[in-house]
């Protein structure tokens, strides 16, 4: 089940389920798949020479992030091998191409098209709708600093969500203030990633960590990539 704060929250924001391109887009999104991408991807996204873009593993890749993170990917990465200045495709069209995807893995189609403004305010999500994020996913949560049996532990950490930078900026630290505490615990691994950070002088304050997730039963850790002091002491 989908924790109260996170269920609210995707609630609130639109997601791939939600018929958030054309039909018109995907069609046209179809052409150019075919003439920029088919070769490498399949004809109907199967895979051939690259991963196929209609499988599970596809949507577990993408899901629980703004749609934007896909977008960007296509957009500054595909086709495989281009040079940075022979892209003959627009970002309108990539945007297209991303629709058509949408498309064949099941998502529906709306009335309205998906824009370079919308695109960021969109879900995407399995076609279960909204879940915790996956295993290996690059995370950030907010949580308070401890010691439980010689490990270092967040406790009372917000559920996960899904960031693509493994740094924190002082923007992501103010807002992270405001936020409120939960109910999860994650052991903390690689604490040399971040060198000049020395826990013992954080013990009980409010953090925000950064990291890969890595889900056990009963144990669920990050892997860290950066943990930045929010608060002190660690209050709701």
């Amino acid at each position: 089940m989908l924790p109260n704060l996170l269920l609210i929250f995707f609630l609130q924001t639109p997601t791939v389920l939600d018929g958030t391109f054309s039909g018109a887009q995907a069609a046209r999104g179809k052409a150019l798949y075919t003439t920029h991408c088919g070769s490498c991807h399949g004809e109907s996204l199967e895979g051939v020479s690259a991963p196929s873009l209609a499988d599970a593993r596809f949507i577990e890749r993408w899901r629980e992030s703004t749609l934007d993170g896909l977008y960007s990917f296509v957009r500054e990465r595909m086709p495989f091998g281009r040079s940075p200045n022979s892209a003959s495709i627009s970002d309108r069209e990539y945007l297209d191409i991303v629709t058509y995807m949408l498309q064949k893995n099941g998502y529906p189609a709306g009335r309205v098209e998906m824009t370079a403004d919308s695109v960021g305010k969109v879900m995407f999500v399995g076609k279960n709708g909204p879940q915790p994020v996956p295993d290996g996913s690059l995370v950030v949560t907010i949580g308070c600093l401890s010691q439980r049996d010689g490990t270092w532990v967040v406790s009372n950490s917000t559920e996960p969500v899904r960031t693509r930078s493994e740094t924190a900026s002082a923007a992501e630290v103010k807002a992270a203030a405001e936020k409120r505490l939960g109910t999860l615990t994650f052991r903390l691994a690689d604490l040399d990633a971040a060198p000049d950070f020395t826990p013992e002088m954080h013990q009980g304050h409010k953090m925000q960590v950064k990291g890969y997730l890595v889900r056990q039963p009963n144990s669920e850790r990050i892997n860290l990539s950066s943990i930045e002091m929010v608060s002190a002491p660690c209050v709701r």
